[in-house]
């Protein structure tokens, strides 16, 4: 927490350790002997990191919702060849040769097959292996995106939490300085 108080609290338990924001229960008692500015100041810049913060977990969403339909595919295929290849049948495939260039080929007894890790990096596999490896990639891919999503809601809560706590300062602070002005007194900040 901020020295002024208004900042984000202890970390959630989220795998981002993102801070919680914390909602102002009492106002007037939160106020006390602070400077509005600052504490809206500081509200303000929780929210510009809570939104830095949505912005790279949509990303992140938009990257493994994109990979989860590949890694089925992928698994899909390699079941297939296992299956055929048990029962001792052919596959016929088409190939990409080249962009919008196919060639249909037939593979039959495959044992293995190559899967791209990224980086530039394929590597041979047994199918059996593959299938195992893949599926394990797909259940990975599924569970980062539940977390992704308990992390992008728990974020949207605490921008909703910021954004009230701004509110009910601000409002708070006007009315003080309305009552000081109709007191004929002087505001004094903190």
């Amino acid at each position: 927490m901020s020295s002024d108080g208004a900042g984000p609290s202890a970390p959630a338990e989220q795998s981002m350790s993102i801070p919680r924001a914390e909602f102002i229960e009492d106002v007037a008692k939160f106020m006390e002997d602070k400077d509005a500015d600052k504490v809206l100041g500081q509200l303000n810049e929780n929210i510009r990191t809570y939104r830095m913060i949505q912005g790279d977990l949509e990303q992140k969403r938009m990257r493994t919702m994109t990979k989860l339909p590949e890694l089925r595919r992928a698994v899909e295929i390699v079941k297939q060849l296992i299956e055929k290849q048990e029962a001792g049948d052919e596959v016929v495939t088409d190939f990409m040769l080249a962009e919008g260039a196919y060639a249909k080929a037939k593979i039959k007894g495959a044992k293995t097959v190559n899967l791209w890790l990224g980086a530039g990096v394929m590597l041979e596999y047994p199918l059996e292996e593959a299938s195992l490896l893949l599926q394990e990639n797909e259940a990975n891919c599924r569970a980062n995106l539940k977390t992704n999503e308990e992390s992008l809601a728990f974020i949207k809560d605490s921008i909703t939490t910021t954004e009230v706590s701004i509110a009910r300062i601000y409002n708070y602070d006007l009315e003080r300085r309305r009552k000081t002005k109709e007191e004929g007194g002087q505001l004094v900040a903190a």
